[in-house]
């Protein structure tokens, strides 16, 4: 219990007046004798008992009754830290931090409110009774300290940019450092803060965020109490939810194949309808599964040809919201330009065959001379057996991943050339004889250039026989053969990549050369290159991008909407881009209780369920319980002051 007017509470000891004026009362009795006493005396002796017992029930009712009246006018609080905190009173400023990541939007029952709204209504109810104090609204998307006028404006409209609904993800303790920072800054001595959170592990951040969660236990440890943090944690799940996360899209000349992964619960085995919004001309798809979770494949017939368009897709309405959507920027269905280079004649044949465009026309050869800058202008995809002849050759084609192109390596078939940095070929290994070739045995078949074909086919890389392998180093492995050493690798640089297979296309080697998986793979990288140099983007809800931009335009709908803080499609600088919600609200991980106290400092940290705050009685003024107490008390003593009954004295002598 905390008090709003402590100095009240210097008034405790006039409890005592009561006694003090009983005893001197006691001073002023004088004895004087006369001819009746005997018989008083003998009254007296009858009721001395119950009289004695009355005179000190009065007297105790008269001292609580001072005391609540004291209590009363200290304007006691429940929801302290303590029985009775003489020095919690009403604070400089409280601070108000409120999570607007997408998770947030999430409902725990029909009807129910957001996490958002109960959120909001919680720490409404626990500044409430600080009157004197001033408030500070910060949110996680924003993250710009607001000095409140009130605490009604938390319902104005007009505040929807700070507490409306978002589909970005948080940074807690930056938006907590951001907030400690302003209360430094502006010379504030006490202060409350409240964080109301979800939990969830990836807004708080735990493993990158060290240095910042080390400053806030520094500055609450200097403060020494007199800025509080609680977190109010808002537990809970939907139990119903359908979640759809778009994985790829591929733009054909007359359709646009997609891949999602959906999620729901409970199980269910009835098919889910999907609301697809192509260009603002909506459909209904339908994903026919069975489970919770499915990786959903499909396709959109192209009315027209379009340099870049958008396709949007909607779930039916569940307790969670800002999950059931995603977007889809297109560009052009123009394909990149692909060349080779070859050591071997026969792979280079190839491997040009594989890279062909949509029309069957096979990928320009390079020169086998040293490559210039003019060789690979305007190409997109560099296709490389063997080794770079000089080391300047390595740095032009390291310059050419770095910035935003692919390059596929297959190994050198002699140890002539120089090497791309820091990738390095082992040399050559041959299996002991054909029935104990090298086998593939583990790869990602859901996405990437060896996932499943669009009808859910597998790529027959188990079937694959390799002969003589070379492995590259200093590399990613994405694809293992059965004693662990990599079959397809990748290096990622600056805007590009460099994806290396271990083998070669050619019968001595492995049989890539009959284009099961060679094709595939190559045609995939050639998409892959199509929408890295698309017009059109995809970009996370919240992106620093946007505030470079010049020109925004949303063309999902006709409400005005914030790339910084809704998702949808944007026309940004007359280029198409898909805004969506960061991969990492999709992730049911919580920041564990314990850890979430230790990261912020134990001393002056608290942890709080959501119905400590959001219960108004749990958080409010209870000085009329008091007042009533003293009304009982006077009541009390009233009674007791009653005159009794008179007893008729019997046998009394004449």
């Amino acid at each position: 219990m905390t008090f709003l007017q402590p100095l009240a509470l210097y008034g405790l000891p006039l409890a005592l007046l009561p006694v003090i004026i009983h005893l001197l009362n006691l001073l002023r009795h004088r004895s004087q004798p006369w001819a009746a006493t005997r018989f008083l005396l003998q009254a007296r002796r009858s009721s001395s008992k119950l009289s004695r017992l009355k005179r000190w029930l009065t007297l105790l009712l008269r001292v609580l009754a001072l005391l609540g009246l004291i209590f009363a006018l200290s304007r006691p609080m429940t929801g302290g830290d303590s029985l009775f905190s003489f020095s919690s009173g009403a604070p400089e400023a409280i601070a108000l931090i409120l999570d607007r990541s997408a998770s947030m939007e999430t409902k725990t029952g029909e009807g129910a409110a957001s996490k958002r709204e109960l959120a909001l209504k919680a720490l409404e109810n626990f500044a409430k009774p600080w009157t004197e104090s001033r408030i500070i609204l910060v949110d996680s998307a924003l993250r710009e300290p607001v000095i409140l006028s009130d605490l009604s404006t938390l319902a104005d409209p007009a505040m929807e940019r700070y507490l409306g609904s978002t589909e970005t993800a948080a940074d807690i303790p930056a938006t907590l450092a951001t907030t400690l920072d302003w209360l430094e800054e502006n010379g504030v001595a006490t202060a409350e803060i409240v964080i109301a959170s979800d939990m969830q592990e990836s807004n708080w951040k735990p493993e990158g965020s060290e240095d910042i969660f080390r400053r806030i236990k520094k500055i609450l440890a200097v403060k020494e109490g007199s800025w509080r943090t609680r977190i109010l944690a808002l537990e809970g799940e939907a139990s119903t939810n359908s979640s759809l996360l778009g994985e790829n899209l591929l733009r054909r000349s007359e359709k646009l194949d997609l891949l999602a992964h959906i999620q729901r619960r409970p199980i269910a085995d009835l098919p889910l309808r999907i609301t697809a919004n192509l260009d603002g001309v909506q459909s209904e798809l339908t994903a026919e599964f069975k489970g919770e979770s499915f990786l959903w494949r499909s396709s959109v017939p192209l009315p027209e040809s379009k340099n870049q368009g958008w396709l949007s897709l909607s779930l039916p309405p569940d307790l969670c919201l800002g999950d059931n959507s995603w977007y889809f920027a297109y560009g052009s269905a123009n394909r990149p330009q692909a060349a080779v280079r070859a050591d071997l004649p026969m792979a280079g044949r190839i491997l040009r065959a594989a890279a062909a465009n949509e029309k069957g026309i096979p990928a320009d050869a390079l020169p086998s001379s040293n490559l210039n800058k003019e060789d690979l202008a305007g190409r997109t995809l560099i296709v490389l057996q063997g080794n770079p002849r000089t080391s300047q050759e390595a740095e032009l084609l390291k310059s050419f991943v770095n910035e935003g192109g692919t390059l596929l390596c297959f190994p050198p078939s002699s140890k002539e050339g120089a090497a791309i940095d820091p990738i390095r070929w082992q040399p050559a290994e041959r299996a002991p004889d054909s029935e104990s070739s090298f086998r593939v045995n583990s790869w990602n078949e859901n996405s990437g250039i060896l996932a499943n074909a669009s009808d859910g086919t597998r790529l027959p890389l188990t079937e694959l026989s390799t002969a003589t392998r070379s492995i590259p180093l200093g590399t990613e492995p994405l694809a293992y053969f059965s004693d662990g050493k990599p079959f397809l690798s990748r290096k990622i640089m600056g805007k590009g990549a460099i994806y290396l297979f271990s083998t070669l296309p050619v019968e001595k080697w492995s049989g890539l050369d009959n284009g099961h998986i060679l094709v595939p793979a190559i045609q995939r990288l050639l998409e892959e290159t199509t929408a890295t140099h698309s017009p059109a983007r995809s970009l996370a809800c919240g992106s620093s991008e946007f505030a470079e931009a010049n020109e925004i335009e949303c063309l999902d709908s006709q409400e005005r909407k914030n790339p910084a803080l809704h998702a949808g499609v944007y026309l940004i600088d007359g280029n198409v881009a898909a805004v969506n919600r960061p991969h990492e609200e999709d992730s049911p991980s919580l920041f564990p209780q314990k850890q979430a106290v230790d990261s912020l400092g134990n001393d002056f940290v608290s942890y709080l369920k959501t119905e400590a705050l959001g219960n108004q009685s749990s958080r409010s003024e209870i000085w009329t319980v008091f007042l009533y107490l003293v009304l009982i008390f006077l009541l009390g003593e009233s009674l007791l002051g009653l005159p009794g009954s008179v007893k008729k004295m019997k046998d009394l002598p004449s």
